[in-house]
């Protein structure tokens, strides 16, 4: 009769049974876009004889009606069926043109066929007693209707009309750190899928480096992002529930935005990580964000019953490191009504009705260890200036229902100040270094590090190291590591080692004597250090979280691997008391000197430095020396190794 015929379905009990069959949900692949309320069929059989009741058997694929089918069968439900037919005109476009309608029916038989590489279908008998046909471009048509004695006409079926529900939509927006990039980390590790590699190796750094080079052509810090592992930020993206709740009228859709410096399947950028602007910089990421609005919004109205309206949409954002600042800059720009956030979330709703604030409102911002680091033109590209330029980090009243800053207590490094949200929301400094609060150190890793700026001195061929200024100068340092609260547990709970190792020797000095150069510096060597109390933390947070009616899947059974050693689970629920207390409004100090002790041997990174101690194939300490501080030193501890804090008026804090 016709190329393609579509059948819409409707049934006295339960509505349109049709709703939503030809979406992908139901049929997969052979979606039908035009067409998502009504059943694809791909044959009919009519039989009508005078004066009896008239017959039909039509085909489908299984779909998302076929269940209901059953139910009707089983309640002998009275059907109303409307097929459209549709076939190619002369100028070559589809056009409907016959239509054949049912009511008053009742579904006979169902057969159901499934083969191996076979299109499943069935079959579906219906008997009726009216029907109706037209021809919709011959203007012809006929009508039966098959009148028993006593015979009462059915009433009309009535369309059911879906239910009105008001919705309140919530994304999650999740900023990863500087240098990390979740999608870099999870190909890295698909690659390095060789038998000998252990993620859990105090090596396996070497292995990563060795990786990056051979499968993505990466060396040095271009290949930062791909040698790191999942920040918490990561974990949280995991965790967050993805679903529609039926009871509270409630949805949630996340987004997770690639840190700052670093794009998928690219090279890290030196700008974006060193200076935190450019097209990887911070701003640019909440710009990325907001590109992602409108599939995130879309995905979340296809877990929506028909029919709903959109009551309000709200961000809960998340962020750690330079992605903590672009949280706070992205909440700005709620706040202040950004035109570009606007028209995503226009674009994302299409037809649905939308009743919120024009760009949403923010429930909550979860911040790990805020560092803004902007090099502008204006601070001379220092990123240990006040300065963020166009970088907005200040959170005025109303820029979130709630706030939660968590802080790392032996973070020290000039490059790494921090940007506190004291005292407008509440802040918790917890034990650690900067990636021990927001995540991103591998599992284990070795720690060779220079504690100490090497000395170097020019001193006659053989003079013992031990027995030079350079020395001398090296060793004295140590008492004032021993003051810094955010070396000094390090210090006591590990083995310093004075090291003193000389280059080629040098050119003969004024009186022709031999001369070599001697270098002397405090080191920390062989020091293996776990990543688990970043768990700790990430726990800390989902707290929060929750009690702000953030809504997250339960840890324990995620299967992520984010379980505790057992040394660390009874400082858990005191660490969760601290964060209570501070978002109370009190402070509450839980972890014992003992407790930190433990932390400061195995858990603590040591992450201010000055550099990597390198040695030569002979295995013997090699150069150190740096002209310049700045380059030369990234990771070098801040004065007399203590944190530089900053409010949020650009204000410099003490701790």
């Amino acid at each position: 009769m016709s190329d393609i015929i579509y059948l819409t379905l409707r049934g006295a009990q339960q509505g349109t049974i049709s709703a939503g069959c030809g979406s992908a949900e139901s049929v997969g692949n052979r979606y039908q876009q035009s067409h998502p309320d009504e059943i694809f069929v791909f044959s009919l059989q009519q039989e009508q004889r005078h004066g009896a009741q008239g017959k039909l058997t039509f085909c489908k694929t299984l779909d998302k009606s076929s269940p209901l089918l059953a139910q009707s069968i089983n309640n002998n439900e009275s059907l109303s069926l409307n097929f459209d037919c549709y076939r190619i005109n002369r100028s070559g476009r589809w056009e409907k043109y016959y239509r054949i309608e049912l009511s008053d029916a009742s579904i006979q038989h169902i057969g159901s066929y499934i083969r191996e590489n076979n299109i499943e279908y069935e079959y579906i008998t219906v008997v009726y007693k009216y029907y109706r046909c037209q021809h919709l471009t011959g203007g012809t048509e006929h009508s039966t209707l098959v009148t028993p004695v006593n015979y009462k006409p059915p009433a009309p079926v009535q369309k059911a009309l879906p239910e009105k529900r008001k919705i309140t939509l919530t994304l999650g927006l999740f900023f990863d750190g500087t240098g990390n990039n979740a999608v870099n980390t999870r190909n890295m590790l698909a690659a390095a899928t060789a038998s000998h590699f252990a993620i859990d190796d105090p090596d396996a750094i070497s292995i990563l480096e060795r990786n990056a080079k051979l499968q993505f052509g990466l060396t040095g810090s271009d290949a930062t992002s791909y040698k790191g592992y999942y920040t918490n930020i990561h974990w949280l993206h995991e965790l967050y529930t993805q679903v529609f709740s039926q009871d509270e009228n409630k949805a949630q859709q996340k987004v997770y935005i690639e840190g700052i410096g670093t794009r998928a399947g690219e090279a890290d950028s030196q700008i974006g990580m060193g200076l935190g602007i450019s097209d990887t910089g911070v701003i640019a990421k909440t710009d990325d964000a907001v590109k992602k609005i409108p599939q995130a919004i879309k995905a979340a109205l296809e877990l929506l019953p028909q029919g709903s309206e959109i009551e309000a949409l709200q961000f809960d954002i998340f962020g750690f490191s330079r992605g903590a600042a672009a949280a706070r800059h992205f909440a700005n720009r709620v706040q202040e009504e950004d035109g570009a956030i606007i028209a995503a979330i226009r674009h994302g709703m299409g037809q649905t009705l939308y009743h919120g604030a024009p760009a949403g409102k923010t429930r909550f911002i979860g911040l790990f260890d805020t560092v803004a680091a902007i090099g502008t033109p204006a601070n001379g590209l220092n990123p240990h200036s006040a300065d963020t330029g166009e970088v907005n980090i200040r959170l005025r009243p109303g820029a979130a229902k709630a706030v939660f800053h968590i802080t790392a207590g032996h973070e020290c490094r000039f490059n790494f100040a921090s940007n506190s949200v004291r005292p407008a929301w509440p802040e918790l400094m917890l034990p650690g270094a900067h990636s021990d609060i927001g995540g991103g150190y591998l599992p284990q890793e070795r720690e060779n590090l220079f504690l100490t700026r090497p000395e170097v001195e020019t001193v006659p061929l053989g003079e013992p190291g031990e027995q030079t200024r350079a020395y001398r100068r090296a060793m004295a340092q140590l008492r004032s590591l021993e003051a810094s609260p955010a070396i000094a547990p390090i210090i006591r709970n590990n083995e310093i080692t004075p090291e003193v190792w000389v280059d080629a020797h040098g050119a003969p000095d004024s009186h022709g004597q031999r001369q070599q150069r001697s270098y002397a510096a405090l080191t920390l060597r062989q020091r293996v250090v776990r990543n688990d109390w970043a768990k700790v933390t990430l726990r800390v947070m989902l707290e929060a979280a929750k009690a702000s009616g953030v809504a997250f899947n339960d840890i324990s059974s995620s299967n992520l691997g984010l379980e505790l050693p057992a040394e660390l689970r009874p400082l858990v629920d005191k660490v969760l008391a601290e964060g209570r207390a501070v978002r109370c409004g009190r402070r509450e100090l839980n972890i014992t000197p003992e407790a930190l002790d433990m932390l400061a041997a195995r858990y603590i990174h040591c992450s201010a430095n000055w550099n990597a101690v390198q040695l030569n194939p002979a295995g013997e300490i090699s150069g150190g020396a740096a002209v310049s501080e700045t380059i030369g030193f990234v990771n070098r501890p801040d004065e007399r190794w203590r944190r530089t804090i900053y409010n949020m008026e650009g204000k410099r804090n003490e701790k």
